[in-house]
Protein backbone atom coordinates (compact mmCIF):
# COMPACT_ATOMS: atom_id res chain seq x y z
CA UNK A 1 0.00 0.00 0.00
CA UNK A 2 1.46 3.35 -1.01
CA UNK A 3 1.93 5.83 1.80
CA UNK A 4 0.18 9.14 1.17
CA UNK A 5 1.18 12.46 2.66
CA UNK A 6 -1.47 13.93 4.92
CA UNK A 7 -3.55 16.64 3.33
CA UNK A 8 -3.78 20.14 4.70
CA UNK A 9 -7.29 20.41 6.07
CA UNK A 10 -8.60 23.78 7.21
CA UNK A 11 -8.17 22.96 10.89
CA UNK A 12 -4.58 21.86 10.46
CA UNK A 13 -3.65 24.95 8.46
CA UNK A 14 -5.34 27.19 11.03
CA UNK A 15 -3.39 25.52 13.84
CA UNK A 16 -0.10 25.89 11.99
CA UNK A 17 -0.70 29.55 11.18
CA UNK A 18 -1.72 30.22 14.79
CA UNK A 19 1.55 28.72 16.01
CA UNK A 20 3.54 30.63 13.40
CA UNK A 21 2.00 33.93 14.53
CA UNK A 22 1.80 33.34 18.30
CA UNK A 23 5.21 31.86 19.10
CA UNK A 24 7.48 34.62 17.76
CA UNK A 25 5.25 37.41 19.08
CA UNK A 26 4.92 35.92 22.56
CA UNK A 27 8.59 34.98 22.61
CA UNK A 28 9.62 38.52 21.70
CA UNK A 29 7.33 40.11 24.29
CA UNK A 30 8.39 37.72 27.09
CA UNK A 31 12.07 38.20 26.26
CA UNK A 32 11.49 41.97 26.26
CA UNK A 33 9.80 41.82 29.66
CA UNK A 34 12.69 39.83 31.12
CA UNK A 35 15.31 42.18 29.69
CA UNK A 36 13.31 45.23 30.81
CA UNK A 37 13.14 43.77 34.33
CA UNK A 38 16.89 43.21 34.41
CA UNK A 39 17.86 46.61 32.99
CA UNK A 40 15.15 48.67 34.70
CA UNK A 41 13.76 50.16 31.49
CA UNK A 42 10.02 50.08 31.07
CA UNK A 43 8.73 49.59 27.51
CA UNK A 44 11.97 49.68 25.48
CA UNK A 45 12.76 45.99 25.10
CA UNK A 46 9.11 44.89 25.06
CA UNK A 47 8.51 47.03 21.98
CA UNK A 48 11.79 45.86 20.43
CA UNK A 49 10.88 42.22 21.13
CA UNK A 50 7.45 42.75 19.58
CA UNK A 51 9.03 44.27 16.46
CA UNK A 52 11.49 41.40 16.14
CA UNK A 53 8.67 38.88 16.73
CA UNK A 54 6.61 40.54 14.00
CA UNK A 55 9.53 40.36 11.56
CA UNK A 56 10.11 36.68 12.36
CA UNK A 57 6.37 36.00 11.93
CA UNK A 58 6.31 37.68 8.51
CA UNK A 59 9.33 35.71 7.30
CA UNK A 60 8.01 32.42 8.71
CA UNK A 61 4.55 32.90 7.14
CA UNK A 62 6.13 33.78 3.81
CA UNK A 63 8.16 30.56 3.89
CA UNK A 64 5.10 28.53 4.95
CA UNK A 65 2.99 29.89 2.10
CA UNK A 66 5.76 29.50 -0.50
CA UNK A 67 6.57 25.89 0.40
CA UNK A 68 2.93 24.80 0.49
CA UNK A 69 2.11 26.60 -2.75
CA UNK A 70 5.03 24.84 -4.42
CA UNK A 71 3.88 21.50 -2.99
CA UNK A 72 0.33 22.00 -4.26
CA UNK A 73 1.61 23.01 -7.70
CA UNK A 74 3.81 19.92 -7.94
CA UNK A 75 0.95 17.65 -6.82
CA UNK A 76 -1.31 19.25 -9.42
CA UNK A 77 1.15 18.73 -12.24
CA UNK A 78 1.94 15.16 -11.11
CA UNK A 79 -1.76 14.28 -11.00
CA UNK A 80 -2.31 15.79 -14.42
CA UNK A 81 -5.30 17.77 -13.30
CA UNK A 82 -6.66 20.14 -10.73
CA UNK A 83 -5.90 19.26 -7.12
CA UNK A 84 -8.32 20.45 -4.50
CA UNK A 85 -6.97 21.97 -1.26
CA UNK A 86 -7.58 18.64 0.48
CA UNK A 87 -5.07 17.05 -1.88
CA UNK A 88 -7.61 15.01 -3.88
CA UNK A 89 -7.83 15.27 -7.62
CA UNK A 90 -10.90 17.05 -8.91
CA UNK A 91 -13.01 15.24 -11.51
CA UNK A 92 -14.47 18.44 -12.92
CA UNK A 93 -12.50 19.97 -15.73
CA UNK A 94 -12.42 23.77 -15.65
CA UNK A 95 -13.71 24.31 -19.20
CA UNK A 96 -16.41 21.65 -19.22
CA UNK A 97 -19.68 22.75 -20.82
CA UNK A 98 -21.99 19.75 -20.85
CA UNK A 99 -24.92 21.42 -19.09
CA UNK A 100 -24.75 19.06 -16.12
CA UNK A 101 -26.27 20.28 -12.85
CA UNK A 102 -23.91 22.38 -10.76
CA UNK A 103 -21.76 23.28 -13.73
CA UNK A 104 -22.25 26.72 -15.26
CA UNK A 105 -22.88 26.76 -18.97
CA UNK A 106 -21.07 29.06 -21.35
CA UNK A 107 -22.36 32.62 -21.22
CA UNK A 108 -24.01 32.33 -17.80
CA UNK A 109 -22.64 33.47 -14.47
Amino acid sequence: MAEQRQSFGPGRVLAQVTIIVALPLLGGVVAGLVIDGITGTTPLFVVTGMAIGTLVTILWLRTFIATNAARLRSESSAAGGAVTPSGRESNASPGRDDGSPGQPTAGTR
